[in-house]
């Protein structure tokens, strides 16, 4: 039996930390002894969630969306900025974004993956253009087809929908009890999967709460290298 493994990408792939805490000591480093970075993260990604399902992919809607999204995530640890600064630390936001470089494990993973034999795809909530935009600055296409690659800008719903994992899995032509969602967001990711009847690998790596008592992911793993290891044993199952 051959084992296909889907993917996210942001959070998933690489750090999105990493761009966000460069574009926060360029705008916002003043407050840097009242704000822990990783929290505001956090939070952002929250109100992310929060807003993205009604948002849509007009850029002047989704302009909203970031200042919103940043703008409350500071207003939930009592500190207000204008909309301006909100909109500004965006766009360096996806500058850097244009940098950002795959978690060292990940080209080991997909090697591997490879030589075993299984099917790689990717889902990916998000604009097409920005989402391939990072997918090509992470050379992603060395080890995954660009037609196993689904953004939701492109098929018209988002995960956790579960109509998303269902697109790809009648695309790609596996089956359900063949496949690992592998991602970081409790709900988008984990939840969405489950309600497709997939198995899922959460890839808590910055320790998130689970959002709903009565989903469990099939596996959790905090660090990339526990990521490796059970995928080699997945793997080495199907041998």
């Amino acid at each position: 039996m051959v084992t296909t493994f889907i993917f996210d990408v942001d959070d998933t792939l690489y750090d999105q930390l990493e761009p966000f805490n460069r574009a926060f000591k360029k705008h916002f480093l003043r407050f840097k002894d009242e704000v822990d970075i990783e929290n505001l993260y956090k939070l952002s990604r929250k109100y992310s969630d929060e807003a993205f399902e009604s948002t849509g992919y007009e850029i002047k809607k989704l302009r909203k969306m970031h200042i919103y999204r940043i703008s409350k995530a500071f207003e939930e640890l009592g500190i207000r900025i204008t909309e301006e600064e909100a909109l500004s630390f965006q766009l360096d936001y996806e500058t850097f974004q244009n940098e950002i470089k795959l978690i060292d494990e990940f080209p080991q993973i997909f090697e591997l993956l490879l030589q075993r034999g299984a099917k790689l795809g990717i889902i990916t909530n998000g604009a097409d253009a920005n989402q391939m935009r990072k997918i090509k600055q992470l050379g992603l296409g060395k080890w995954i087809a660009p037609e196993n690659m689904l953004v939701s800008e492109i098929a018209g719903v988002s995960k956790p929908n579960k109509e998303i994992f269902e697109a790809l899995e009648e695309k790609m032509g596996f089956s359900k009890h063949d496949v690992y969602y592998i991602g970081d967001n409790f709900n988008n990711d984990i939840v969405g999967a489950a309600a497709a009847g997939w198995k899922t690998i959460w890839v808590n790596f910055r320790k998130h709460a689970a959002r709903d008592p009565k989903i469990t992911a099939t596996y959790v793993v905090e660090q990339p290298m526990d990521l490796l290891k059970l995928l080699d044993h997945l793997t080495k199952i199907n041998l």
